[in-house]
């Protein structure tokens, strides 16, 4: 028995340092960036070298890429790492000579990520390409099966062993970059719990593992000082009419978003006047929301709302908050909607002071709880937003691939809320400032976060586990790790108002369509959707 638990020791801890040793290195010593080097659309016999079943489609897009106008490959890549910079100014952030980027890709866009990387590094960076995601499913490490929590603390105290060996190299990591892509058909099926080979046990711990990985590495790479960027482009599963959606929406992210902005901040204006708003489905639609807003002690220095623009998320846009738990009460009801792959039909989500009371969809409660709310059972709304691109809205609905979209684009598609974290967890203690007005955007927590901000402030989190995973396992109770946005498009948008602390209405939305005066601008985008009929 002695000798058994003494090899488990020796896997967890060789699985670690690997684990994290792949998270820190660059240039020759990093395998991806070898293979990106390699790759060229005359020979693919490169791709074999990621170890992973490669499709047929995945070498078509590589070739695609491939041949993409070398200027145009060049200037995207420009743009995603001058967004990732630009993250540092928009989110108050000080970089401070740190020089190691994560990167990810998906395998077929090598012909863009040899430009990312190229441009990363003109700017002085070291990016740190890590595994490339995949069609086939099978691009992550197979999870490790923990039966019981003697397991389950000896993968904490290896990973944070190995954290601290690489702690140079974490330390000087100031951010990460991710390029995915969509045009897969959702599931209209998700698969049953147990399919994956894990017990219900297995999973738990799987789960709870994960929240104590991300809270170890907040520790050394803390999210209040990192930047990142994200970019999404369709792949060919996206149907017959491929080249022309690649188009619009390479153009879509390429689209400089200063002058959005600025609508938004009109936006931002008159949110900060209310102390709720309300949301209202159009037609059919059951959404009946009332959503709280946090208070401003000094609205002369404070706002309520971030401002978006194209650098974290390209493209641009959308504003918004965290959401109080107290009062925010109703029903959001969203008619089709994929989530994560999963498809829910009349998705109906009813809240109870911030927190989910109630959850179904046409698909049954199981469906929900097993692929949206798993493994919590008590799970609270983390943001509340509106989505501004109606751009991308009508180029979704003129392709008719809104079911299609990645969330990154379908968040900005309208009014939003998500369960689970704040945008601001792990980091609610760290200004941040709105580039326009320069107000404090202070609305960082809930009353469920703040418990660890106070925590914070008086002493030193005990860790619950092992010393290896400090201060991480107390805030294993508050954060979710899930943060899952969930919208409302235009068309489904009665109204969406505010109302101000004298009872007097505010209205942003309605019919669909900006209304308040200041933001007309952001209902441009519309247009593109009238193509779809001309060129039926």
């Amino acid at each position: 028995m002695m000798q058994r638990k003494e090899d488990l020791l020796k896997e967890s801890r060789e699985r670690a340092l690997e684990e994290v040793k792949a998270l820190t290195v660059y240039g020759q010593d990093n395998p991806y960036e070898r293979i990106l080097e390699k790759a060229n659309p005359e020979d693919d016999s490169w791709m074999e070298q990621y170890g992973l079943p490669v499709t047929e489609m995945e070498r078509k897009m590589m070739r695609f890429w491939f041949q993409v106008p070398k200027e145009k490959l060049e200037a995207m890549g420009n743009v995603i790492a001058e967004a990732f910079l630009h993250g540092f100014i928009s989110q108050s952030r000080d970089r401070r000579g740190r020089r190691r980027v994560r990167f990810f890709y998906q395998i077929g866009q090598e012909a863009l990520a040899k430009e990312t990387v190229r441009a990363l590094k003109e700017k002085g960076l070291l990016p740190v390409i890590t595994r490339p995601k995949g069609l086939s499913g099978e691009s992550r490490k197979q999870e490790v099966h923990l039966s019981d929590e003697g397991l389950f603390e000896m993968e904490c105290a290896a990973y944070g062993e190995a954290m601290r060996c690489f702690e140079k190299e974490l330390k000087d990591t100031c951010g990460m970059i991710g390029i995915d892509q969509f045009g897969e058909e959702a599931s209209y099926e998700a698969p049953s719990q147990g399919e994956d080979g894990f017990s219900e046990k297995e999973r738990e711990l799987s789960a709870r593992l994960s929240a104590a990985k991300a809270g170890q590495e907040a520790e050394w790479i803390r999210p209040s000082e990192i930047s990142f960027c994200k970019a999404a482009f369709p792949n060919m599963l996206v149907g017959d009419r491929f080249e022309q959606i690649f188009q619009d929406f390479y153009d879509l992210n390429m689209q400089q978003s200063e002058a959005f902005e600025r609508y938004q901040q009109a936006l931002i204006n008159g949110l900060d006047t209310c102390e709720y708003v309300e949301m209202k489905g159009f037609g059919g639609n059951e959404t009946d929301l009332r959503i709280h807003l946090g208070e401003l002690r000094n609205p002369e220095k404070e706002t309520k709302f971030l401002n978006c623009g194209g650098d974290l998320n390209i493209p641009y846009g959308e504003v918004f908050t965290t959401p109080r738990l107290g009062g925010t009460a109703g029903r959001l009801h969203v008619e089709e909607i994929c989530l994560k792959g999963i498809f829910y039909h009349g998705l109906k989500i009813d809240f109870k002071d911030g927190r989910v009371a109630d959850a179904n969809c046409l698909e049954g409660k199981k469906h929900v709880a097993e692929n949206l709310l798993y493994p919590h059972e008590d799970i609270t709304m983390g943001e509340f937003a509106v989505g501004t691109n109606t751009r991308a809205y009508a180029l979704a609905e003129k392709y008719g691939i809104g079911t299609r979209m990645p969330i990154l684009l379908y968040e900005k598609m309208g009014p939003h809320i998500a369960i689970g974290d704040p945008c601001f967890a792990r980091s609610e203690e760290a200004p941040i400032y709105n580039m326009f007005d320069q107000k404090e955007m202070v609305c960082r927590a809930n009353e469920v976060t703040e418990m660890v901000c106070r925590a914070d402030e008086v002493t030193e989190m005990v860790c619950r586990v092992n010393e290896a995973a400090e201060r991480s396992c107390e805030k294993e109770r508050v954060y979710y790790e899930k943060h899952i946005d969930i919208t409302l498009p235009y068309h489904q948008v009665e109204y969406l108002r505010g109302i101000r602390p004298d009872g007097s209405m505010l209205y942003f939305i309605r019919k669909g369509r900006f209304v308040l005066e200041g933001t007309e601008g952001l209902n441009e985008g519309f247009s593109w959707f009238k193509e779809r009929n001309e060129e039926k």
